[in-house]
C-alpha cells in the first residue's frame, strides 16, 4: 500500500470508528495509544515524571500501570500534570488473596476440584466464581475505591474471564496438552452455588448430564454470570465519573470458546483485545482479520485499541504490525509492555505515529 493511500485510509477509519472512549468529535477522533506498565513504585517522583514524559514524547496517550493504591496516588498527580490518561490496571477474576478466609468464593472444575487446592495450569491461577454476590461486592468496592484517586481517569480490568477451558493452540505443547475437547479439570465453574442457581432456573443439574461441556444452555448461563458481574462493576465505576477499560481475548468468538468471555456485551468505554498472534500460530493475515472483526463489532460502541505483545511484534516489525492494525480499524494500539521498549523501538513507533497524526 502506498503511504499516501494508507494515511488516507487510517484517517477515515479513525473518524468512522471513533465513537468510543473520548472519541466523539473530529478533534477527539485522533489515534490514541496506550501501554501496560509493570513496577515503578521504587522510582522517585522525578524518575517517574521523566519516564512518563518520555512516553508522551513517543506518542503514548494513556498508561495502564499495575500497583497498589499508594503508588497510584503518587502517579495520579504526575499524569494529570502531563496530560496522560491513567487507568489503574488490576486483575479481576484471578485473585488468590482470599482463599484462607473465603475458600467458598473460588471456582470449582467439572472434575470437582477447587482452584484453592488444584490450580489449573499454573500456581497463580486462582479464579473467583462470578456467580457469588460476595465476589461482586468485593470487585465493586475495589474498583470504585480506585476511582477516588486524584488524577486517575479510569480503571482497567484484566483476567476478566473464566479459566482457559482451552489454551491458545501454540501454548498447549508447553503443558503437554492436546486440547481437542473441553477437559473436565479446566472446565469451570461447577461449585454448588452455580449448579443450584442454574437448576432453579432450568430444572436440571449440569453434572447430571452425560457431558455438560456440550450443553448450550449451561454454557450460555455461565457467560451471562460474568457479563452481569462486569456490567455491575462498570455501572458503579461510571457513577463515580470514571472510565472503564479491559484487556480481552482477540475476538468475541475466540473469547467465548477459550475462556467463556462474552466481551462484546461488556458495557465498557474501551477494549484492548490481546492480539498476541504468536499464541495462535497467526501471521499478518490473522492480525488483519482479527482487527477487522473487532472494528466491525465495536464500531460506535467503545474505543478499540489493538493489544500488541512487543515480543511478538518484533517478528514483523513495529511499523508493519501497527500500520495493519490502524488501517483495518483500530483507533490506536496498546503495548505489553511499555517497560520493554528500547530506544530504537520508540523511534520506529513514534516516527510512524508522527506520519499518521
Amino acid at each position: 500500500m502506498k503511504r499516501r493511500d494508507f494515511i488516507k485510509i487510517a484517517g477515515v477509519t479513525a473518524m468512522v470508528v471513533g465513537a468510543g472512549l473520548g472519541c466523539t468529535s473530529q478533534k477527539e477522533s485522533k489515534l490514541k495509544n496506550w501501554v501496560w506498565l509493570r513496577g515503578g513504585s521504587d522510582m522517585t517522583d522525578q524518575e517517574l515524571r521523566a519516564f512518563f514524559t518520555k512516553l508522551k514524547k513517543n506518542k503514548v496517550h494513556g498508561i495502564l500501570p499495575d500497583g497498589g493504591n499508594a503508588y497510584y496516588q503518587r502517579i495520579g498527580a504526575i499524569c494529570e500534570e502531563l496530560g496522560l490518561e491513567f487507568h489503574a490496571w488490576r486483575w479481576t477474576m484471578n485473585r488468590g488473596g482470599y482463599m484462607e478466609q473465603h475458600p467458598e468464593w473460588y471456582a470449582v472444575s467439572r472434575k470437582g476440584e477447587s482452584v484453592v487446592n488444584h490450580p489449573p495450569y499454573v500456581d497463580y491461577y486462582r479464579w473467583l466464581c462470578p456467580s457469588r454476590p460476595e465476589v461482586e461486592q468485593l470487585l465493586v468496592e475495589d474498583y470504585t475505591t480506585l476511582c477516588d484517586i486524584d488524577g486517575l481517569t479510569g480503571v482497567h480490568l484484566d483476567y476478566v474471564r473464566y479459566c482457559d477451558v482451552i489454551l491458545p493452540i501454540a501454548l498447549q505443547p508447553k503443558y503437554n496438552l492436546v486440547q481437542d475437547h473441553e477437559m473436565a479439570e479446566f472446565d469451570f465453574c461447577y461449585c454448588e452455588l452455580c449448579r443450584s442457581k442454574f437448576k432453579a432456573q432450568h430444572g436440571y443439574d449440569p453434572l447430571d448430564l452425560e457431558d455438560a461441556s456440550k450443553d448450550d444452555t449451561w454454557r450460555q448461563w455461565r457467560l451471562d454470570q460474568l457479563v452481569t458481574l462486569v456490567n455491575k462493576v462498570a455501572s458503579e465505576v461510571h457513577k463515580k465519573g470514571k472510565q472503564i477499560s479491559a484487556a480481552v481475548f482477540p475476538t468475541p468468538t475466540i473469547a467465548r470458546d477459550l475462556v467463556r468471555q462474552d466481551w462484546e456485551r461488556f458495557n465498557l468505554d474501551a477494549f484492548m483485545p490481546m492480539i498476541y498472534f504468536q499464541d495462535y500460530n497467526g501471521g499478518m493475515k490473522w492480525v488483519e482479520e482479527v482487527v477487522q472483526e473487532d472494528a466491525r463489532i465495536l464500531k460506535g460502541k467503545a474505543g478499540f485499541y489493538a493489544g500488541l505483545h512487543l515480543g511478538h511484534v518484533r517478528q514483523f516489525g513495529i511499523r508493519k504490525v501497527v500500520e495493519s492494525c490502524i488501517a483495518n480499524g483500530a483507533q490506536g494500539v496498546s503495548f505489553f509492555l511499555g517497560n520493554d521498549f528500547k530506544d530504537e523501538d520508540w523511534h520506529e513507533f513514534s516516527s510512524l505515529m508522527g506520519e499518521l497524526s
